[in-house]
């Protein structure tokens, strides 16, 4: 069976305009942890810039995850 990978895209306002811009990552099912009490999703890019360093989400910035 093939590792499951998933995009993880979040919603960051910027500006006083109140635009919605989005960021997204792609991660794999692997190096995912949901903390539920902390209302955090804890992951490692696999791809990008920011690629297997460690990012907090809350779940309150979370916009999409799917699985690809």
């Amino acid at each position: 069976m093939s590792e499951r990978k998933y995009i993880i895209e979040t919603k960051r306002y910027i500006g006083d305009d109140g635009n919605t811009t989005f960021e997204s990552w792609t991660t794999s099912a692997k190096v995912v942890e949901i903390k539920h009490e902390d209302q955090y999703l804890v992951f490692f890019p696999l791809e990008g810039n920011h690629s297997g360093k460690k990012h907090y989400i809350p779940f309150a910035n979370i916009h999409i995850v799917r699985e690809l």
